[in-house]
């Protein structure tokens, strides 16, 4: 089986990326710095892939404690 893995996306998910992400099959979540479109959370959800929108670059930059 292949390794399952979060994908990050620095820019806008629409339907269109969200059903790539989802015919991947290895995909367990999305992260992105921008928006995901209503319509991508809604075929993420139906795949049970987790999602967070709007995350800030600098949080990906943060020292680990």
């Amino acid at each position: 089986m292949d390794e399952l893995y979060i994908e990050i996306k620095t820019r806008y998910v629409d339907s269109g990326d969200a059903k790539k992400i989802i015919a991947k099959k290895t995909i367990i979540g999305v992260v992105t710095t921008g928006k995901i479109s209503k319509p991508a959370k809604k075929l993420l959800d139906e795949a049970g892939i987790a999602w967070a929108e709007n995350v800030s670059k600098e949080d990906f930059n943060k020292p680990l404690s």
